[in-house]
């Protein structure tokens, strides 16, 4: 069980292994899938609805003006282009209900050794041995803030705890998630079924059947707007930790300051964190983040040998540092 206040961040990397796409790889299906996307989708049945109808005409025009940008990412090309906020949205929307149909867990994922999800789970429950234990589960000190808007997390946990103890009611494991803290910075696809949530979709639902226009009622672009509820929730959940995981992220200084970082950690915490792929000289500049603003707030002499940020995928992270 995880016993000491402990927070995880979550970054596009960390569903990866799980079927999610990237930032990177998210631009590259929106742009070569959107039209098909669109057309498949009114294809299905007579849709009358203007908004749907504007997107449907204009959808060519978006993902050409989007591949011709260059723009690394979605949420900085529709902070560039508002105009096409609806529809990128929309874009968003379609490919990452398509990586939840397609998703996949436990020995079904591609490589067994980036199972962070797994490990994670038997980490929250490796003390819980009889039946009547599943109402410790919440005796664990952890919360999840996440600036993806996928919920495989939160499927995935609901899954595993309720076949683990499958004589309990659903009803009865569900009050045990809905404890635990989960915070969606910038909105999420819907509520699951189980959660005590307003607008829920099952898990892995045929985009068919969904309304597109309403699901991206709940997302937000990261420089959409700064009046966020979420916002001042996941700095206090930061302050108050005593460890800090960044589990997949890319430190882009938009994502730091809508944390407001350098103002809420302090000096006595643990702070690790994944960086695949990074080299040394951009390891140290995020390290220097954190480092900077221990030392802003007069603790200069102090030397810091627990701000990991290593090149280690999620897994590898938490087996070493958990």
């Amino acid at each position: 069980m995880i016993k000491e206040p402990t927070v995880f961040i979550l970054g596009a990397g960390a569903s990866y292994p799980y079927g999610y796409p990237t930032g990177q790889e998210l631009r590259e299906q929106i742009c070569s899938s959107f039209v098909q996307d669109v057309n498949a989708y009114f294809a299905q049945e007579k849709r009358v609805d203007p908004c749907i109808a504007i997107a449907f005409r204009n959808a060519k025009t978006f993902t050409e003006t989007f591949f011709n940008s260059s723009t690394k990412s979605i949420d900085l090309f529709l902070a560039r282009n508002p105009e096409f906020m609806l529809l990128g949205k929309w874009a968003i929307i379609f490919r990452l209900f398509a990586a939840e149909r397609e998703s996949q867990f436990r020995e079904h994922i591609k490589d067994r050794n980036q199972d962070w999800y797994s490990y994670l789970f038997n980490r929250l429950t490796d003390n819980l041995v009889r039946t009547t234990d599943y109402e410790r589960f919440t005796e664990n000190n952890l919360s999840i803030i996440t600036f993806n808007y996928d919920r495989s997390l939160e499927h995935f946990l609901y899954e595993s705890i309720s076949n683990s103890f499958s004589s309990i009611g659903r009803e009865n494991m569900t009050e045990q998630l809905n404890k635990l803290g989960f915070v969606h910075i910038f909105g999420h696809l819907s509520g699951l079924e189980w959660q005590d949530i307003f607008g829920k979709l099952e898990y892995g639902r045929d985009i068919n059947f969904i309304n597109v226009q309403k699901v991206a009622e709940n997302l937000k672009i990261i420089y959409e707007e700064k009046d966020n509820a979420q916002l001042p929730i996941a700095q206090d959940l930061v302050r108050k930790a005593k460890r800090i995981f960044f589990l997949g992220f890319g430190y882009a200084k938009e994502n730091l300051e809508a944390l407001n970082i350098t103002q809420v950690i302090r000096d006595e915490q643990e702070i690790y964190g994944t960086a695949l792929g990074f080299m040394p000289r951009e390891i140290r500049q995020v390290q220097s983040i954190f480092l900077e603003a221990i030392r802003s707030k007069g603790t200069h002499g102090t030397v810091r040998n627990d701000i990991m940020i290593e090149d280690l995928d999620c897994l590898s992270l938490l087996r070493k540092h958990l």
